[in-house]
């Protein structure tokens, strides 16, 4: 298993950053933590093919006509119980992941929920605005991506943003980092900030060329 960043940052918005005043925001970095190889291929490869029954079987559940119906976006909700294995691997982290974000949780139990894109538009209008799992401190957000290889999309990074603070109020800063959706890669970041899943385009339309991954938490329980 390997730690590696795989970011690529923002430029920065003009030439020198001005000074903090009681008027201008601070910014604040926000620190994330990324592995490689978290499972390993085979048993990647698993959990790529159990996630895509789960998901195609909670599609027909709601309706869908035919098995081959793949919609643009989805999200199995609460999948903690049918997945064990990402279970323990983020419990093993755990420790290690709360000092290199200095994020205390007390109650480190994990839940995580399934999501799927096969289409994402981006554009003016179309990409969904910066949201963040929780507005307080002490819960650690984690994605763990998977998807077919060679990989069958284009685009689906995560873009996690810096934080701003003005007047004592927090708000989502212009500098971001955007994260690859690597295959077996796990990503964790604090829960409270700002986050955005770039556009995506899977040209077969097929369920297996999709960016999946399991978005979950620690010390998220009531989710």
């Amino acid at each position: 298993m390997t730690e590696n960043v795989g970011v690529a940052e923002a430029p920065p918005p003009g030439d020198a950053a001005p000074r903090a005043t009681a008027t201008t925001a601070v910014v604040l970095a926000t620190q994330m933590c990324r592995f490689d190889d978290v499972l390993g291929a085979a048993a990647a490869d698993r959990l790529l093919e159990e996630g895509c029954h789960a998901l195609m079987a909670e599609v027909r559940d709601r309706g869908a006509e035919a098995e081959s119906v793949v919609p643009p976006s989805w999200r199995c909700a609460d999948q903690t119980a049918r997945f064990p294995a990402l279970v323990a691997v983020v419990t093993r982290l755990a420790p290690m992941v709360m000092t290199l974000l200095g994020v205390p949780v007390t109650d480190a139990r994990v839940s995580f929920g399934l999501t799927m894109h096969n289409e994402l538009p981006g554009g003016e209008g179309a990409q969904p605005a910066p949201v963040r799992d929780s507005a307080g401190a002490g819960r650690i957000t984690f994605l763990y991506h998977l998807h077919r290889r060679p990989r069958g999309f284009t685009g689906g990074q995560t873009r996690v943003f810096d934080s701003t603070v003005r007047e004592g109020r927090p708000g989502v800063a212009e500098s971001f980092r955007d994260v690859r959706p690597d295959h077996d890669s796990l990503l964790f970041f604090p829960a409270d900030a700002w986050y955005q899943v770039r556009p995506v385009t899977s040209p077969s339309a097929k369920l297996l060329d999709s960016r999946f991954a399991f978005h979950g938490w620690l010390g998220a329980a009531d989710r």
